[in-house]
């Protein structure tokens, strides 16, 4: 009996860490606190107080100002945080491709230092609300598609990530 009671104890606690991708590093709550204050800072353009902002990667525009150490580092805290939508978002109607495009970097810094990074990654997905999907990849030909989009913050020694609040997974139709 007690065996069975520390068995279901584990199981829950790895299904509760599993649905969790987040990662608190050294210093985590401080950041957690800084990226906060970068928002309500940086809510109108330009920035307020100390904070600025610069963004050094663009998928789209083909913007790179970050080295390829660090590039590789946040396309992995992108995939990792993108672990979650198994839990979340495509519980629903959604199916999603599996890789995790980062779309956008903003690197954000107070009096000169760089505090962290504003990361929106995403994935091609389709809403199968509407369409004959069987779970079959070629069923998606007659569902909408679209990509799932979210946002994360990562501080700048990339220890600490956590999901944006204001930016969690969600379902944007493709651009026709």
């Amino acid at each position: 009996m007690f065996s069975k009671i520390i068995s279901l104890a584990l199981i829950g606690l790895c299904a509760s860490t599993t649905a969790l991708a987040d990662q608190m590093g050294p210093n985590g709550d401080k950041f957690y606190e800084e990226a906060a204050h970068f928002e309500n800072a940086c809510k109108a353009d330009p920035c307020s107080g100390s904070y600025s902002r610069v963004i050094v990667y663009d998928q789209k525009a083909k913007l790179n100002k970050l080295s390829a150490a660090t590039k590789d580092t946040l396309k992995k805290v992108a995939f990792d945080q993108a672990q979650i939508w198994g839990d979340t978002i495509l519980e629903g109607d959604y199916y999603a491709s599996g890789r995790t495009r980062l779309d956008q970097v903003v690197a954000f810094y107070k009096d000169q230092d760089l505090v962290g990074y504003k990361i929106q990654y995403s994935e091609k997905a389709w809403y199968t609300g509407d369409c004959e999907f069987d779970g079959s990849r070629a069923s998606l030909k007659s569902c909408q598609e679209g990509r799932i989009v979210e946002g994360s913050y990562v501080s700048s020694d990339t220890l600490t990530y956590f999901s944006d609040e204001e930016r969690y997974a969600e379902f944007s139709f493709a651009q026709e």
